[in-house]
């Protein structure tokens, strides 16, 4: 085929591309239309309804920050709960924690998952067939509203909040998320957009969580794959969820202090991050005024079910 070029919008004004050489696989699912494309500069590419969801090169820039800041900080996480994430990049980072026993992967198109799980291998690694995962194909909140206090864990790794999808950044989904949190050492994990090209979704999404939970601790890499700054939400009670006194009191995955970060990397992992490892800690977690800014927006506020769109929302 004829190269073609990708254009995505990151807001109303901005935006980025990048070339497709060749389509390489299509399906269409219940839900959405799924590709897989080579570019140059990404390797594969996966797009869901024409827009870019994961690529191949760099896709540890965007999972690892989601994952580890919040497997890391909690003392012992045995079970685990991921909504979303149905290319198993996210799945595949929780696996590589030793403790962990069980993860639920709750995710809603059982099609997608089996689209990438032929198509893109060097991304879910088989993570889809181990043993201690149980797939749970549908609606995120319709499985919260049956599931039980049990995760230690929960990682939510999802579309941007548009359409339907926005039913799960509201403050009654976040309350669902706490329900199904067994202790006070529980941690939620979630993307929060970008606080540069969509400053009000990140700020309202941290507005949002902190409207539920007493203290959210913000992560922020450079994602190529979206061309822009990310950040990544990591949600707690202060009663957690750092048991040791190492790690300070009612400290989150920011106040990890090194000696304990690179203990329980080589302790609890299976392989050390490539990106989000001790080395990067300081980095990700470093305050940036980018993020003070948005924070202090005038059109920043709590989202609920009753007004679930985005000030900054647009067709992209």
């Amino acid at each position: 085929m004829q190269n073609r070029i990708q254009k995505e919008n990151l807001n109303s004004g901005q935006g980025f591309f990048f070339t497709i050489e060749d389509s390489l696989a299509k399906s269409r699912t219940a839900f959405q239309e799924a590709e897989i494309v080579k570019t140059g500069i990404f390797g594969k590419a996966l797009l869901l309804d024409g827009f870019t969801q994961l690529t191949e090169r760099w896709e540890e820039r965007y999972h690892e920050p989601l994952v580890h800041p919040a497997m890391l900080a909690h003392p012992e996480p045995r079970r685990v709960l991921v909504l979303g994430g149905g290319d198993g990049g996210t799945l595949r980072e929780v696996l590589k924690h030793k403790t962990v026993e069980h993860v639920d992967f709750a995710e809603l198109d059982p099609e997608v998952v089996a689209f990438c799980r032929e198509y893109l291998p060097k991304v879910h690694k088989g993570s889809f067939d181990d043993k201690r995962v149980r797939h749970c194909y549908g609606d995120a909140r319709a499985f919260l509203l049956a599931a039980k206090a049990e995760y230690d864990v929960v990682i939510m790794d999802m579309t941007d909040p548009e359409g339907p999808a926005r039913f799960l950044y509201t403050r009654e989904f976040f309350k669902l998320v706490k329900k199904v949190l067994n202790n006070n050492n529980g941690i939620f994990a979630m993307h929060m957009e970008s606080p540069a090209a969509r400053p009000l979704a990140f700020a309202c999404i941290k507005a949002t969580l902190l409207s539920v939970f007493s203290a959210v601790d913000t992560a922020l890499a450079f994602v190529p794959m979206y061309s822009s700054l990310w950040a990544y939400g990591f949600a707690y009670d202060k009663a957690g969820p750092t048991a040791e006194p190492a790690a300070g009191p009612a400290a989150g995955p920011r106040a990890m202090n090194p000696a304990l970060l690179e203990a329980r990397i080589a302790e609890r992992m299976l392989s050390a991050p490539s990106f989000a490892g001790s080395q990067m800690w300081p980095a990700l977690f470093a305050p940036d005024p980018i993020t003070a800014e948005a924070e202090k927006g005038p059109m920043v506020r709590i989202i609920s079910d009753s007004e679930p769109d985005f000030p900054d929302t647009f067709e992209g």
